[in-house]
């Protein structure tokens, strides 16, 4: 059974499953702030056997600026996922590609990180960016945190362009 946690407040992966995100009365949003909302209330079961979605939204754009004054604020997520952790066997957290609170608490609930990484220049100062962020919340957050892989796209062996990224990925990360 896999838990699908969409973590990012565009809501791609809601919406990518044929969820109507923008009209869902309660989200990921909810569960982290409003304390009376269960993650059993919000996860919605998807056309897949086996795999259930907990949704977002735009909402959880929100949920960033009123972490900040909470205690343990980093750790919010993890808080919210343990109660559902046993009835899954994996559960994938989708992020949003900037390296703020939310994506800490993604980083600070996980075991390993994929990496998705766009075969272009800027996209690699954006990896080193995040592993950099990788290795602070292994040091003070979460000493179990390991890379998993790195998931080169938007390869096109045709072009030396993305050949010269994918040497450099393979050189730095192997």
């Amino acid at each position: 059974r896999v838990l699908l946690v969409d973590f990012d407040p565009q809501g791609a992966l809601s919406v990518g499953l044929g969820i109507p995100a923008h009209s869902l009365e309660q989200t990921i949003y909810n569960v982290i702030i409003e304390h009376s909302v269960g993650v059993d209330e919000v996860v919605l079961n998807t056309m897949v056997d086996d795999m259930d979605l907990l949704p977002s939204n735009i909402d959880l754009s929100a949920a960033e600026v009123q972490l900040v004054a909470e205690v343990g604020r980093e750790h919010t997520l993890l808080r919210t996922l343990r109660p559902v952790m046993d009835q899954y066997d994996y559960i994938l957290v989708d992020c949003q590609p900037s390296l703020g609170l939310l994506t800490v608490n993604a980083l600070a609930a996980a075991d390993g990180v994929l990496i998705p990484l766009e075969c272009e220049f800027f996209s690699l100062r954006g990896a080193a960016l995040l592993i950099d962020t990788i290795q602070k919340v292994r040091e003070r957050l979460n000493p179990k945190l390991e890379i998993t892989g790195i998931l080169a796209t938007m390869f096109d062996p045709r072009t030396l362009h993305s050949r010269e990224v994918m040497a450099r990925v393979v050189e730095a990360f192997g």
